[in-house]
């Protein structure tokens, strides 16, 4: 099999473009097929490629929402349309369908001929499955069937280790140590000597300015290092989708079984490409899985009491006691995080840092824009929130291109009612998202006050309470050196002072901006009623720019290649 990564890279990286499920470029083709009626679940076996120009696509949404739910079902690869006919674009629908379940949505133009698209990926599957028969035949067939059902590169170390006794290890792209196994009994080695000097004789063969190298990149068959030394050693270098990212390694004295190396590591280089695409595939149902679960929880909780325990058993989730929900936002408004490598890395710390917690359990992912967290626990509340916390310090620490805000919900003892947590992290976001430059972590517990005051206040209602207290003199472009000095002044108490030192200021300075602003106020900033009021007109502050504020944008830049790291592990 391919991925549709590779199939678009046989096609024509030029004529193809992918205009949604990114995410699962790495999908394995079975088979590329043409959709020549409006309804192909019955005649699909799962992996396939579609292709359709159109014609017979189903024009009403019931039939085409029918026909989707049998492609996720099926697990199809992917959808190619060919537009300017039929379609003069991808079904808008369609695109929503796969950015959701990572199924690549693939647009050719009209007058690029199917049979060429379907000639280049049957070719190329024929070709793999038949040279990977072809290995199997120079193998033992046990050491074959072995290899065959392992699932792991530690797996595949063992095997090849025990069955050749010679030390057996993988490396990545920097020649880091990711699996090894050596055999009890044999010669003692220095390894990390031996793999630093094999790795710089190996990186001069991969040199892919080097003309005569580019048949070994681009074939990928294993390669005997040269050296004068004992060990000797016959390496593979592992690519994914055409992207060198790591090495395997077959470390050896017995010149006599060379070939028989090699074809065993061939092999197991395409057996640890399957592992790798398989793993792939388990994170995408089980992202699957938890926006299902989400959906239940926050759009349809009376479903959710039939089907949550079986959602909650496929994620391996603890059946706690209580139930919070909340997000990971940008502190700054203008740095939007973009549903790429930088919400796949947040999401994968947050995810990592709640396994590593005792105590805490649940999962982050992408739901309606925002980085959602689902937190269950049996601890006390107070614990909980020092957790929060925790992760907080840890997501400012590890990641400082942005200043994390963390919000969330009350704590819910009915896992059906963690919609309210949900509703009331949304409700408080736009109140806190920037509120302090500092950024930080906010509960919902303790703004009650102001989530009663404000919620279900839109940003136009809010503009438009926040215009009655404050004049346009304070809020105009004019008024920008007043209004910031009234902020000042309401986060510091009022005390002069410490805002004439905090704005750098004449203590004279400051007595006359504060007489224009009472002068626009027609009140005393000393009053305790006028003071109440300001800080009711700060708070609406964010509420009143919300729809300005930076969003989780879940379209990637067609033109902006994804720099995404290989790792076969």
């Amino acid at each position: 099999m391919i991925t549709v990564k590779e199939a678009i890279l046989l096609t024509g990286k030029d004529n193809v473009t992918v205009r949604a499920g990114k995410r699962g470029l790495f999908r394995k083709i079975r088979w590329a097929h043409v959709i020549d009626h409006d309804d192909m679940r019955h005649f699909l076996e799962g992996g396939e490629l579609l292709m359709t120009c159109g014609q017979v696509w189903p024009q009403d949404p019931a039939s085409e929402a029918r026909l989707l739910k049998g492609f996720l079902r099926h697990q199809i690869s992917g959808i190619l349309f060919a537009t300017g006919r039929y379609l003069d674009e991808c079904p808008p629908s369609v695109l929503e369908f796969g950015e959701k379940y990572a199924i690549p949505i693939l647009e050719v133009p009209f007058h690029m001929q199917f049979i060429k698209i379907t000639q280049s990926i049957h070719q190329e599957i024929m070709k793999r499955e038949f040279r990977k028969k072809e290995l199997t035949t120079q193998l033992p067939s046990e050491l074959a069937g072995e290899l065959r059902v392992a699932n792991s590169g530690m797996d595949i170390c063992h095997i090849l280790s025990q069955h050749f006794n010679c030390p057996t290890i993988i490396t990545d792209t920097t020649n880091k140590v990711l699996n090894k196994v050596i055999p009890t009994g044999g010669k003692r080695i220095n390894l990390p000597n031996v793999m630093d000097h094999l790795s710089k004789i190996l990186h001069e063969l991969l040199d892919p300015n080097l003309p005569e190298n580019e048949s070994i990149l681009r074939e990928g068959h294993p390669l005997k290092v040269s050296t004068n030394t004992l060990p000797y050693a016959i390496a593979i270098p592992l690519h994914i989708e055409g992207n060198y990212s790591g090495t395997l390694w077959l470390l050896y004295h017995d010149q006599q079984l060379v070939e028989t190396y090699k074809y065993s590591l061939e092999y197991a280089a395409t057996i640890l490409l399957d592992i790798h695409l398989n793993q792939q595939v388990v994170g995408v149902t089980s992202r699957q899985v938890k926006v299902e679960l989400m959906e239940l929880l926050f759009e349809n909780p009376k479903t959710a009491s039939i089907l949550m325990e079986d959602r909650v058993r496929k994620l391996g989730l603890a059946p706690n006691e209580n139930w919070m929900a909340g997000f990971v936002l940008p502190g700054k408004k203008e740095i939007p995080i973009s549903l790429s490598i930088e919400m796949d890395f947040l999401s994968n710390e947050c995810t990592m840092w709640i396994n590593q917690t005792e105590g805490i359990d649940g999962f982050c992912e992408v739901y309606e824009g925002r980085l959602t967290l689902l937190i269950s626990s049996s601890l006390e509340y107070s614990v909980i929130k020092a957790h929060l916390k925790d992760l907080y310090s840890h997501v400012q620490r590890i990641y400082k291109q942005i200043i994390p805000v963390l919000v969330f919900g009350e704590m819910k003892e009915d896992w059906l009612s963690i919609v309210e947590s949900y509703q009331e992290a949304k409700s408080l976001t736009p109140l806190v998202q920037f509120s302090d430059p500092a950024g930080g972590a906010y509960f919902a517990e303790e703004s009650r006050k102001e989530l009663l005051l404000y919620r279900g206040m839109d940003s136009t209602k809010a503009q438009e309470f926040r215009n009655l207290i404050l004049p346009d003199e304070l809020l105009s472009e004019r008024g920008l050196v007043l209004y910031e000095t009234l902020k000042c002044l309401a986060a510091h108490n009022y005390n002069r002072e410490i805002v004439a030192k905090a704005l750098h200021i004449h203590r004279n300075t400051l007595r006359y901006r504060i007489d224009r602003i009472e002068q626009h106020l027609g009140d005393s900033l000393s009053s305790s009623k006028c003071q109440f009021w300001i800080q009711i007109a700060l708070t609406l502050e964010s509420l009143a720019n919300q729809s300005h504020g930076p969003t989780l944008e879940t379209d990637i830049d067609e033109n902006k290649e994804e720099k995404i790291p290989h790792s076969i592990m």
